[in-house]
């Protein structure tokens, strides 16, 4: 099952907006298949840790979901994603955040890298919901292949070390397999 090609087109569609030097419109809609998307994403992310399968309530369905593109993404699982203008890659799954504010905590997968941002939270804890970002929420029961106009909100960009940063009331814990990518400085010229 390659879901890559259409997880590639989408991210290619959003670097155009993003590289664009044209004043744009607040939100641009780009034509995707946004099963297809999701599960290449987690695809990518699952592949992180080889060793990483059985290690989660939600394992076995995660991965029946995956195989079975006729099934709708579960309910348990929250996709965000917003346009990420940024040189620095984060990918980090088995990772939590808290809000100090809030009795929960989430768990996360989280894929970074220009021109595109990705959050997968966990079991919709509350206090973790991010309504200024895109979501798949709207896009959870359409069929594998059915396309639609996906909203990329231009007025949305958080920071570039959000969510991983602290901030005054949250805090993130990462698993062992997160990683973070920054881009290798040149090399000054010996003399």
């Amino acid at each position: 099952m390659n879901y890559d090609p259409e997880f590639n087109g989408f991210v290619n569609s959003v670097g155009s907006i993003v590289k664009s030097s044209l004043h744009l419109p607040n939100t641009l809609y780009v034509p995707a298949k946004p099963q297809m998307i999701a599960r290449s994403l987690v695809g990518h992310i699952m592949a992180q840790r080889v060793k990483g399968y059985l290690k989660g309530p939600h394992t076995e369905d995660l991965k029946d979901w995956f195989y079975d593109k006729r099934r709708p993404i579960p309910d348990y699982m929250k996709i965000y994603y917003w346009p990420y203008p940024y040189k620095i890659q984060v990918l980090a799954r088995d990772s939590a955040m808290r809000d100090l504010r809030t009795n929960d905590s989430a768990y996360f997968w989280l894929m970074k890298f220009f021109p595109v941002a990705f959050l997968v939270i966990w079991d919709s804890p509350s206090g973790y919901e991010y309504p200024h970002l895109n979501s798949f929420e709207d896009f959870r029961d359409l069929g594998p292949d059915e396309e639609v106009n996906m909203p990329v909100s231009l007025t949305s960009v958080p920071h570039e070390r959000w969510p991983e940063a602290p901030e005054n009331n949250r805090f993130c814990m990462f698993g062992e397999g997160a990683i973070g990518v920054c881009e290798k400085k040149p090399r000054s010229k010996k003399r």
